[in-house]
């Protein structure tokens, strides 16, 4: 009798463990997505695969985002300008808010390649207009609010070296000295 005892109590175990065991491991989604705090005010963003698309998507720029990537702490971002009714001071206020983003709101990124893409509905094309690539050790607060505050002319050296921006050929043509 002890030993049928001692068997019920072994079998009645492994079926509450085969019961218990997969609940908790679809509590280990949660448990990560809690990690990854999706606030832009005020608060910290970790970026991850999981949540890049709701948070950036939630970014307030006034051009389209053409495409977006994130590999190693890296961010790539596309952003897209159509239609000729776009002046130099938006697409730097876009610009400005893209680094604002990947540096002030976040923790994690370290490095931020961000184009400025004309898209050409009509002849199907897309050229590059300005390019960035911005690092988090480099970053300062002062470069970042005087890109904000630039006019519709050309960018300083002091900008463009600062945050490794080049200009297009287009660029200059259609925009800084049409």
């Amino acid at each position: 009798m002890n030993r049928s005892w001692l068997i019920g109590i072994a079998m009645l175990l492994t079926a509450a463990v085969a019961v218990i065991l997969p609940r908790l491991a679809s509590l280990e989604p949660a448990l990560q997505q809690s990690r990854a705090v999706e606030t832009l005010g005020g608060g910290s963003t970790t970026l991850a695969n999981d949540n890049l698309v709701d948070v950036i998507s939630k970014l307030p720029f006034s051009l389209d985002i053409d495409s977006v990537g994130w590999k190693n702490q890296i961010l790539s971002l596309d952003l897209k300008v159509t239609g000729n009714d776009h002046e130099p001071q938006e697409l730097y206020q876009n610009m400005a808010l893209a680094i604002s983003f990947a540096f002030q709101d976040t923790e994690n990124i370290d490095q931020l390649l961000l184009r400025i893409v004309a898209e050409d509905k009509w002849l199907d094309s897309r050229r590059l207009l300005l390019a960035g690539d911005i690092r988090r050790k480099e970053w300062s607060l002062q470069l970042q609010q005087e890109l904000q505050s630039a006019g519709n002319g050309p960018l300083p050296d002091r900008l463009k070296n600062g945050f490794r921006i080049s200009e297009s050929e287009l660029w200059r043509k259609q925009f800084i000295y049409p």
